[in-house]
């Protein structure tokens, strides 16, 4: 079947509801750190003009000839201040060395006394009052600089929608959020927060019920913002979780502080018509047989290779999507000849029945190799075992 617009979006919509397709489709989740360093960019440049960053990738996809389905915004999307964790950030060329990969920092950026404001007026307006605070910056200056990212935002996300369509790829676009567990254990820092849940876990339980409803309303709102509609786009929104599996937790920790909340996210944004993609980094094996009670055929999962991704079909096999799994390792040190033969048993196995989207271990690698991207892209291309 010839690629084009209509069949790339049909392919992945097919893997999205657990369908069958002619072929299996993949999709490259990259940012601009392969690009950059591929393109000779260095990664503090990317940061004083974001615009490099949008070139390189684009340029990168052009010479892979596209993938099935591309985050409209590019390189250019920026981190929204109220959706994600309040931590300390190490900016290449500013904090960090001219080329470094941007950092972020394990510390205690807040006390267990702000978790009474919390509790008493929510999460968007403590974070109005607090990140000012975090920051050093007069209130005034926060908001605009908020009001001026989101304009930012909203200029890539349309400029994408234009784009990539018109070189006959679908898109995906809408915004991330970080359910409370993770919230609170990058704000807290890992060990605080650890040690919280155990010291006082019903003031910790309190907090999340009181910040749960506001993060829906972010995740909701970041889905929306992009404005996609069909036949060409899929309003999305990430849940960024990485740290309320059973890599870093037992099952009771995992029922009580980090399932409830990641339901009644993902609940509230397949009511909107919102695709939820749940980011699993580390490994989450042992935690899927609970994404039985999410809504069937409505999100997908993206792995990022430490969790068994062929155990995770087993148990999601005709319930949920799965994207993933090729490694950032087999990228940047394997060759093109081992990624090909990955891809194919990934194919093989995941792909079988459909509900697969062939992908990267949670993102391309800044050291990826150009040629094993091609391997990966070319294989989903031309092996088409269950077409």
């Amino acid at each position: 079947m010839e690629d084009n617009l209509k069949t790339r979006m049909s392919r992945v919509k097919a893997a999205i509801r657990l369908e069958e397709s002619d072929r299996t489709p993949v999709a490259l989740a990259m940012d601009y750190k392969f690009p950059c360093r591929y393109k000779g960019i260095t990664q503090g440049q990317h940061f004083r003009d974001r615009s490099l960053g949008t070139r390189a990738m684009r340029e990168v996809f052009e010479e892979l000839g596209g993938w099935d389905i591309v985050a409209a915004g590019g390189a250019t999307t920026e981190h929204r201040d109220l959706v994600e964790a309040p931590m300390i950030i190490k900016v290449p060329g500013k904090d960090i060395g001219e080329d470094e990969v941007i950092q972020w920092e394990e510390a205690e950026v807040f006390s267990e006394k702000e978790y009474d404001r919390i509790i008493e007026v929510g999460w968007i307006e403590f974070m109005k009052d607090f990140y000012p605070r975090f920051r050093g910056w007069d209130p005034e200056v926060y908001h605009s600089r908020i009001k001026a990212r989101a304009n930012r935002e909203m200029e890539a996300l349309k400029e994408g929608q234009s784009y990539f369509p018109d070189r006959g790829f679908p898109i995906l676009g809408g915004g991330d959020v970080y359910p409370p567990l993770m919230m609170l254990s990058c704000s807290r820092s890992m060990t605080k927060f650890t040690l919280d849940i155990h010291r006082m876990p019903d003031k910790v339980q309190a907090v999340m019920d009181a910040m749960v409803d506001d993060l829906t309303k972010l995740a909701i709102e970041g889905g929306k913002m992009a404005g996609l509609q069909d036949p060409w786009g899929i309003p999305t929104c990430t849940l960024i979780m990485e740290r309320g599996g059973a890599f870093y937790f037992p099952l009771k920790v995992f029922e009580r502080f980090e399932f409830p909340y990641m339901k009644k996210i993902v609940e509230g944004l397949v009511a909107e018509g919102i695709t939820p993609i749940l980011h699993f980094d580390q490994d989450w094996t042992t935690n899927m047989p609970y994404l039985l009670e999410l809504p069937k055929g409505k999100f997908f999962i993206q792995l990022d290779s430490k969790t068994d991704i062929f155990k995770a079909k087993e148990i999601l096999r005709n319930h949920a999507c799965i994207m993933g799994d090729v490694p950032p390792a087999l990228l940047s040190l394997g060759t093109p000849d081992e990624v090909a033969e990955y891809c194919r048993k990934l194919i093989d196995a995941v792909g079988a029945g459909g509900g697969f989207i062939l992908g990267v271990g949670c993102g391309v690698p800044i050291d990826a190799k150009f040629d094993n991207l091609k391997a990966m892209v070319d294989t989903a291309r031309d092996y088409y075992p269950h077409g």
